[in-house]
């Protein structure tokens, strides 16, 4: 075989499994984990709501609030790499949101 047919399957190769590294390992399971928060988060919001502890403005920002984190995850997710600087980020806003929830429902009206 020659030289150059050689680098060109060499290239064809290391082309051909760049794409595989596209999403790493624990990715997956930090979009799965920010996604079920988000989903727990609501369910709060809802009961909080059904509860009387939330009235319709609290309820429009923390809605809205979490619409804003479920944007920033998407966004950051896009790339197929959803590193652990990125679930952090969302964590942290995730935390604020929780936050928010917690002084809604426990503000004594």
């Amino acid at each position: 075989m020659s030289k150059p047919f050689n680098i060109a399957i060499l290239a064809a190769a290391l082309l051909a499994a760049t794409p595989a590294r596209a999403q790493t390992p624990g990715s997956a399971h930090r979009i799965t984990a920010t996604e079920n928060r988000d989903t727990r988060q609501e369910t709060r919001i809802d009961t909080g709501v059904a509860g009387g502890g939330i009235n319709a403005n609290e309820a429009s920002h923390l809605n809205a609030q979490q619409a804003r984190i479920d944007t920033a995850q998407t966004r950051l997710a896009a790339d197929g790499n959803f590193s652990r600087r990125d679930y952090a980020r969302v964590d942290y806003r995730q935390d604020r949101a929780n936050r928010s929830i917690f002084r809604a429902r426990n503000n004594r009206r």
